[in-house]
């Protein structure tokens, strides 16, 4: 599919070295889930060094999100570039979760030869310094648009979610930043959210509940503890969740069998993970724990809903004869994008100008995924997910981690900038 005099005129403004700076630049700010403010900070100022007019958003005390508008001449549809602020990576408590650290010489991001390293980098800011830089292009190429295209940086895209003691607006995300976008009129006609997805297109997403499930036994001290011969008679919470979380991985199995969830862009397999679990006071080892507690996150389909599995769980403990408190503390629903087409296809021709060929089905690990597309198709605004490639597991250097090739980042820049012109459409005249 060739490209227009317009479009060549476009992707000429886009320059790999400076995409690559600010991908790297950006990954290796301080801001996971609920520290957001020095990268906001960044893109305002980048957004305002460039001739954009940024705003800040305050969603929660000292998280901010930044939107910036290219303005179109009135007469052609808007689009809305949506990306995340927020990074998994460097929150209080990880070295809970990680077992070594991943990060040589204390960086976040950097380059080798054609990679780019650094988790930051691979979620959310390569893509969101492909959304800055695809707007750049066409701006500094003259070429005014006919619609708006909107640029949104936003706050908790993470699943972070308050629970016991973890409370206070640090503790929220998953959609956190999007929905108060929407709910303060920062819309459009489609939205695209900016995702690695290894060049697939995905228009529909899981939703998700963080459930908590609670066992109770006493407190005893060592000399005076004893032993049961049956697991759920034991009096250490922590050795009867044991049996529980046994039976709880075996019914995961047949949840994601059952619940697999077909659409016409692909596969959902909604998965069950054990995230956390707590229980007794580690300077008080001499004393059995009373209370122990899991944390698990479900995905669920499309149209579904977590009261059923509430009840799953608390009937599968009670069959232990282990009766349990099961507490939903975070519910998100999933959705299929209604009205799709048109983003759909601009995303497709402009994915066949770049490489000459149709994009590849999007795999079920990114369908099965809670991404901002649930914010904006839940609103009725038509949403999907593109981005380009993370390397496999087995494919990184466990010493450096993941890494994203410096073409595919050029390549997805120049194809949201084509998609751009295509939903818009080109007014001619200058842009401002």
């Amino acid at each position: 599919m060739p490209l227009s005099e317009i479009e060549k005129k476009i992707l000429f403004h886009i320059d790999e070295k400076e995409l690559v700076e600010l991908a790297v630049a950006m990954g290796n700010i301080y801001s996971p889930t609920g520290f957001e403010k020095p990268m906001a900070q960044f893109v305002f100022d980048w957004l305002n060094g460039n001739g954009f007019v940024p705003a800040m958003q305050e969603v929660v005390p000292e998280r901010y999100n930044v939107v910036a508008t290219l303005k179109g001449s009135g007469h052609g549809k808007s689009l809305l570039f949506n990306s995340h602020m927020d990074s998994d990576l460097g929150g209080p408590g990880e070295e809970l979760t990680f077992a070594e650290p991943d990060l040589p010489q204390n960086k976040t991001a950097w380059v080798e030869g054609d990679k780019i390293f650094g988790k930051p980098v691979l979620n959310d800011r390569g893509p969101m310094a492909a959304t800055m830089i695809a707007a750049k292009a066409i701006k500094a190429s003259g070429i005014r648009l006919a619609g708006d295209l909107v640029l949104t940086m936003v706050v908790g895209e993470i699943g972070n979610a308050p629970v016991d003691e973890f409370q206070g607006p640090g503790y929220l995300g998953k959609g956190l930043g999007s929905r108060h976008l929407v709910n303060h009129g920062v819309i459009a006609d489609y939205a695209l959210v900016a995702e690695t997805t290894d060049f697939g297109i995905a228009w529909a997403e899981a939703g998700v509940a963080y459930i908590k499930i609670r066992l109770t036994g006493e407190a005893i001290y060592t000399p005076r503890s004893y032993r049961t011969a049956k697991i759920e008679d034991h009096p250490n919470a922590i050795v009867k969740m044991a049996k529980l979380i046994q039976a709880l991985e075996g019914w995961a199995v047949l949840y994601e069998k059952e619940n697999t969830y077909k659409f016409d862009g692909g596969e959902m397999a909604p998965k069950v993970v054990i995230g956390a679990i707590r229980g007794g006071m580690p300077y008080k080892p001499y004393m059995t724990s009373g209370v122990c507690s899991i944390y698990v996150d479900v995905r669920i389909p499309p149209g579904k809903s977590a009261l059923p599995v509430k009840h799953q769980l608390s009937k599968l403990a009670q069959s232990l004869n282990m009766p349990a408190e099961v507490q939903i503390y975070l519910y998100r629903s999933g959705y299929v994008a209604q009205n799709i087409s048109g983003l759909k296809n601009a995303v497709e021709a402009s994915h066949q100008k770049i490489f000459g060929k149709p994009s590849e089905p999007v795999q079920p690990p990114v369908t099965s995924m809670w991404r901002d597309i649930n914010v904006f198709n839940e609103v009725g605004i038509p949403s999907l997910t593109y981005g380009p490639t993370r390397s496999n597991p087995e494919e990184a250097d466990k010493s450096k981690g993941r890494f994203m090739f410096k073409k595919d980042l050029v390549d997805v820049t120049r194809i949201y900038a084509l998609t751009a012109v295509d939903i818009c459409g080109a007014a001619g005249g200058a842009s401002g």
